[in-house]
């Protein structure tokens, strides 16, 4: 085994913590000042060049993908290449003993204790770890010795970035919505129509998404099903050998709407409860950028297509005041976080209490569907049929029965 696999090293005659003041969990938002006391138990006298504090922040990408030869003898081969990126947000080191260029010192045995500082900026992205990178932000302490392996002991800390919705009031006000038509057999059938939409645009944690699905079925094919996902989108990006993308999709919600039968009309209403994610960012990190969606997948029977639709939703850490809102969303809000009422025409975020943390996505018991189904009761609405064809409302395959709407229960 060569020198640079052992250049660091724990000992079990050397100890270290890095304790954070009054922060245990070591968890920081953007501008705080990072503060604490690095500790390290010397059972015998140890000689050291220095005892190294660095506390950086940075994000990094990686990942291995096969390309094709450059040259006329590799260009049917498929080469391993690997793809990194890395961008540095702030950086600092202290020498507690000795320094990087200094001669030999003897550090006594006993207990040591040497306090730190540093200041996030306001700037740096939220900690997130993907498949292909992550964002960390890490303390790292390394009692250095060139003429043999360095003892190195690492913490790492969470960084919380500020994503206030309210100074793009305007962007975030404004509804999405999303259409597709789509005919069968070459375009002989009558279309089938989905529309999707939200209120608004802008959403943050312990909030819900009420989205709005509107299947006008006109065609002679049935819907089997329809999914909405959630999902988290990460775009991962390299800078060398060469700028290269890569996605990984994070599913953290997902429901399923019975079938809608031919030539019917019919409303579906799903309630996402927002648990506790990382804000929207394609910003404050060049090669790391999140953003998120609402992908409603329509599945028709007997038929290879599939009707997507995507629905951008921007996440923040602080949402919409709520004077903003509808009525009957601060209702359904309520309702998914299993509150009561608001008492007096006063919403509970309206008064000072105690801030509790969403839960963590994936949830380990699945929501039930809160969806509710509508047929429109006009039948002059009905769409026209073709003589010889009779129709029949909610045609659905033997045995299976119309969608009903089922309640949420919480004890279930």
């Amino acid at each position: 085994m060569g020198r640079d696999s052992k250049k660091s090293k724990r000992s079990k005659h050397v100890k270290c913590d890095v304790l954070f003041d009054n922060n245990p969990q070591g968890i920081f938002r953007a501008g705080d000042t990072v503060s604490g006391t690095v500790e390290i138990q010397l059972e015998k006298p140890k000689k050291v060049r220095g005892i190294a504090l660095r506390i950086n922040g940075f994000a990094s990408t990686s990942w291995t993908a096969r390309v094709k030869g450059t040259t006329e003898k590799t260009e049917k081969k498929n080469k391993k290449t690997n793809f990194n990126g890395r961008e540095d947000y702030f950086g600092s080191i202290t020498y507690f003993v000795g320094s990087d260029v200094g001669n030999p010192l003897e550090v006594a045995a006993g207990v040591h204790r040497y306090p730190f500082f540093c200041v996030i900026p306001l700037t740096v992205p939220t900690s997130k770890e993907g498949k292909y990178g992550h964002v960390r932000y890490v303390v790292k302490v390394s009692l250095e010795r060139p003429w043999k392996y360095d003892h190195v002991f690492q913490m790492p800390f969470i960084v919380k970035s500020h994503a206030d919705l309210s100074l793009a009031e305007e962007r975030m006000l404004m509804p999405t919505k999303a259409e597709l038509v789509q005919t069968f057999y070459f375009g002989l059938t009558a279309p089938l129509i989905v529309t999707a939409c939200t209120p608004r645009t802008g959403y943050a944690p312990a909030e819900v998404i009420e989205v709005t699905v509107h299947v006008n079925n006109q065609s002679s094919v049935d819907v089997r099903d329809i999914t909405i996902k959630f999902q988290r989108v990460d775009t991962f990006i390299s800078q060398v050998p060469a700028a290269q993308e890569f996605y990984e999709y994070t599913v953290l919600e997902e429901r399923t709407i019975s079938k809608v039968a031919r030539r019917n009309d019919a409303v579906f209403e799903e309630n996402i409860l927002i648990g506790s994610t990382v804000p929207s960012d394609d910003e404050r990190c060049n090669i790391i950028k999140t953003r998120y969606e609402l992908a409603i997948t329509v599945r028709p029977v007997r038929s290879r297509k599939k009707l997507l639709l995507t629905l951008p939703i921007v996440i923040g850490t602080v949402g919409l005041p709520t004077t903003l809102y509808p009525t009957h969303m601060l209702a359904k809000e309520r309702e998914a976080l299993g509150m009561g009422p608001s008492v007096n025409g006063t919403d509970s975020r309206d008064v000072a209490a105690p801030e509790i943390p969403p839960p963590p996505y994936p949830s380990e018991d699945p929501q039930p569907s809160t969806s509710r189904a509508f047929v429109a009761p006009d039948p002059t609405d009905d769409p026209t049929v073709p003589a010889g064809d009779e129709t029949v409302e909610h045609e659905f395959e033997k045995g299976s029965q119309p969608y009903t709407p089922r309640d949420f229960d919480e004890n279930e």
